[in-house]
Parts: C-alpha cells; sequence; structure tokens
C-alpha cells in the first residue's frame, strides 16, 4: 500500500512546443538505437503506410480538380483532404461531414449578410462573430474554423468563390473519406501496443535506476527525481489508455472487426495493469522521500541504509516491467512470445525469493514507524509481481494467448 498522500500532485503543465519537439526527437532516436534499425521501421510500418496513403490521396484530389473538374484552385481540394482525414475511419467520417456542412455554412451566411449589408467593416465583424460562435454551438472541433473562414474568404472573392470553395471541399472530403476507408483503414492497435511497450520499459528503467541508487548512496534529490518520474509516467498512461481507446474506434468500420477483439481486448488490459503496476511503483518512490525526508517520526537519513535484497527486488521488478512491454508487441522470431513470457515468469520468481529474504531483513526492526513503512514497501513490490503474474493475477487478459502455448 501506499504511504500517506501526495500533497501538491497535479498535472504538469504543456512544455513548451519547441521543447516538445526537441524531447520527441530525443525519444524517437532512442527508440531506434534501443529496438534497431531494422524493429524500429516494422513497429512505425502503419505510420509510413499512412503517411504515403494522404500524399496519394492529395495529389489525386488535385489531379481531379485541375484536370476533370477544371476548378480555377485545385490546391484547395488537396487542403480539403488533409482536413478531412483523421486518426480514424470513423472519425475521418465525421470529419468530413463537419468539413462539408460549415463550408455549406458558411457560404450560406456570407451571401445572406453580403446582399443585406453590403462589403464594410460591420459585416466583416458580423461574419466572424457569428462563424465562431456557430461553430461552438454546434460542437465542432477546436480547431475546426471552416465557417468563419469560408465566410470570410466568400467576402473577400465574392459568392462565385464560395461555390468553387465548396467544390473544393466535396472533392477533398470525398476522397479522404474514401481513402480512409477503402485502402488500408488505419489500425491503430498495434500503436497502441507499442505505447505501452515503450512505458513498460520507461517503468523498467526507473525501477533499475531506483535499485542502482538503493545500492549505493542516495539522498533526498534522488528520491524525488524517483517520485517525479513516477508521477510523470502515471499520467503518460492516462494517455495511453486513450491510445487504447482510439484503436478501438479505429476497428469501428471494419468488416472483419471480430478478428480484432482478441488483440484490442489485451491492449485494454495491458494499460490497466501497467496503471495499477505503476500507482505501486510510485507508492514505492514515496515512501523512500517519507524515509530520507524524515517525515512522520521516520529516522530520516539514519535509515537510509536499506537492505540490499530491497535493491535486488527493484531489480528483479526492473526485469519484469521489461518481459511485459516486450510480451505487447513480440520480439522477431518464432517462438518470441514463449521466450518473453519464460523471462517474466524468472522474474517474478527471483521477486519472491528476494521478497523472502527482504522480509526476515526488516523483521529484525524495532523503530515502529520505519516498520511501517518497510511493511508498505513489501507489500508494494508484491503487489507489482501480483499485477503481472500470468497464471494467477488479475491480469491474464494483458498477455497474448500464444504467450501460453
Amino acid at each position: 500500500m501506499c504511504m500517506g498522500t501526495e500533497p501538491g500532485r497535479r498535472r504538469e503543465p504543456y512544455a513548451p512546443p519547441l521543447q516538445r519537439i526537441v524531447s520527441g526527437g530525443k525519444a524517437a532516436l532512442g527508440r531506434a538505437r534501443g529496438l534497431g534499425i531494422g524493429r524500429w521501421l516494422r513497429m512505425e510500418r502503419e505510420s509510413f503506410v499512412q503517411t504515403i496513403k494522404v500524399t496519394g490521396a492529395c495529389v489525386l484530389a488535385w489531379w481531379l480538380a485541375a484536370n476533370v473538374l477544371k476548378v480555377g484552385l485545385p490546391v484547395l481540394a488537396p487542403i480539403g483532404v488533409l482536413l478531412t482525414v483523421s486518426a480514424t475511419a470513423y472519425s475521418t467520417v465525421v470529419r468530413g461531414l463537419q468539413q462539408v456542412g460549415a463550408v455549406i455554412v458558411g457560404v450560406a451566411a456570407a451571401t445572406g449578410l453580403i446582399w443585406l449589408l453590403g462589403v464594410n467593416a460591420v459585416t466583416l465583424a458580423v461574419l466572424t462573430l457569428s462563424g465562431l460562435i456557430l461553430a461552438r454551438l454546434l460542437n465542432l472541433p477546436a480547431q475546426n474554423v471552416q465557417i468563419p473562414i469560408t465566410a470570410l474568404l466568400v467576402f473577400a472573392l465574392g459568392s462565385t468563390y464560395g461555390f468553387a470553395r465548396l467544390a473544393d471541399v466535396l472533392i477533398g472530403a470525398c476522397i479522404g473519406v474514401a481513402a480512409n476507408l477503402l485502402i488500408l483503414p488505419p489500425r491503430y492497435v498495434e500503436r497502441a501496443a507499442k505505447e505501452l511497450c515503450g512505458l513498460s520499459g520507461e517503468l523498467a528503467d526507473l525501477a533499475a535506476d531506483m535499485a542502482r541508487g538503493l545500492g549505493g548512496e542516495w539522498d533526498r534529490e534522488m528520491a524525488g527525481g524517483w517520485l517525479e518520474r513516477a508521477r510523470t509516467l502515471s499520467q503518460r498512461l492516462e494517455e495511453a489508455k486513450a491510445a487504447a481507446d482510439q484503436a478501438k474506434e479505429s476497428v469501428r468500420f471494419t468488416l472483419r472487426r471480430s478478428r480484432y477483439d482478441t488483440r484490442l481486448r489485451q491492449v485494454a488490459e495491458a494499460a490497466t495493469c501497467l496503471d495499477h503496476a505503476c500507482s505501486q511503483l510510485r507508492g514505492i518512490a514515496r515512501g523512500l522521500v517519507d524515509l530520507i525526508a524524515g517525515a512522520r517520526g521516520l529516522p530520516g537519513e539514519r535509515g537510509a541504509d536499506l537492505p540490499d535484497p530491497l535493491a535486488q527486488e527493484l531489480e528483479s521488478l526492473s526485469q519484469v516491467f521489461g518481459a511485459f512491454g516486450m510480451l505487447q508487441i513480440g520480439r522477431s522470431g518464432r517462438g518470441s512470445y514463449q521466450k518473453d513470457m519464460k523471462e517474466l515468469r524468472a522474474a517474478l520468481g527471483e521477486g519472491r525469493r528476494r521478497q523472502k529474504v527482504l522480509a526476515e531483513e526488516f523483521d529484525r526492526t524495532r523503530h515502529r514507524e520505519l516498520k511501517t513503512l518497510q511493511g508498505a514497501l513489501l507489500d508494494d513490490c508484491a503487489r507489482i509481481r501480483y499485477e503481472f503474474d500470468p497464471d494467477n493475477g488479475p491480469h491474464k487478459g494483458a498477455f497474448p494467448p500464444s504467450a501460453y502455448e
């Protein structure tokens, strides 16, 4: 169990855009180095395929608008594709309908107001204000400002442009919807599994760093860093669960949807399993912070010399996290799932052995508050192993069926 609460805990603000770009690039390079270029390319294959598909749809939309329909501004057709194509086939259909409806409303509003009020500053203000209000009332996404944009373009270029824009958006929307529905519809099942694998790997790194720290000289700053990393990973697991939901949505229009059901259930269950285990690891980090800080009557730095089996226990938990992550994507080659499952069971067994030795060490403690904390640390370690137990744990659905063969 977790000792106490985490006062002041809150969701961290988003980093500045440039910092997110740099950190994202570093993370991608780190994954490529860790997995190897070949394996990384296989994991990113879905993204590459979808990028090429959208590019082809844009080129087709431009060619149709320019050479078949003889549209005056054919570049707006591929823009319509980009505005329509979304993360999943289902959301692409919804977004396509939103784009077309927004343009129709924008053209109608601009044409009517120009007829009533003429072309002047008042018309401009009314078009902008009403367009933004309509977008909000129609519950369009925050980035969908097609109504006011279309109205302003008609205001500037005339009503004939409005009908040309409608034609372009229709072309782009139709091609975008057709591309995402009929040509390799995006399946985000494997992407969600990849996200879970990455997060499990980061939890493994955190547990390993904690093990190395406890095996040497550790201080309040190090413990605070572990707790902060655990909190950040907890927040990112919420995003991973959202990715699992997106994976479920991505197969809504699939003809043979049942073939994805088992994999979808596994991804969803794995996200829940990781969330629970991360909470327990955060509890361990919280307990170490309290110990080194001398909170609630704990001995502070005098009690920082913890028994070696605790570091060894965390090292085994690091191996558990790592093996579980690989079970979500599988290694290349035959028998990969069985190999990962074997590593997981071995790490769980080692953790149980270390826990028995650690319990004997802790049993010698006479300091009441410290003994309570030690019991909490033992319990958190045991609960992490229980979450990942493929045979008797609560998340058997988080493991691929072939791993049991």
